[in-house]
């Protein structure tokens, strides 16, 4: 995979953590893979 930095407010930080906490996810880039997968194939299925 190919490293990408982004920057994200402190309430969405706080959001992801308690999705780590209560077990959904096991890291932050794991949440933000899956989000990011999510989005692309729902635009994809909207073409």
């Amino acid at each position: 995979m190919i490293p990408v930095q982004v920057r994200l407010t402190k309430s969405i930080l706080e959001r992801l953590d308690t999705l780590i906490n209560t077990g959904y996810y096991s890291n932050r880039s794991e949440i933000i893979r899956d989000a990011t997968r999510r989005l692309v194939m729902d635009l994809q299925e909207d073409q």
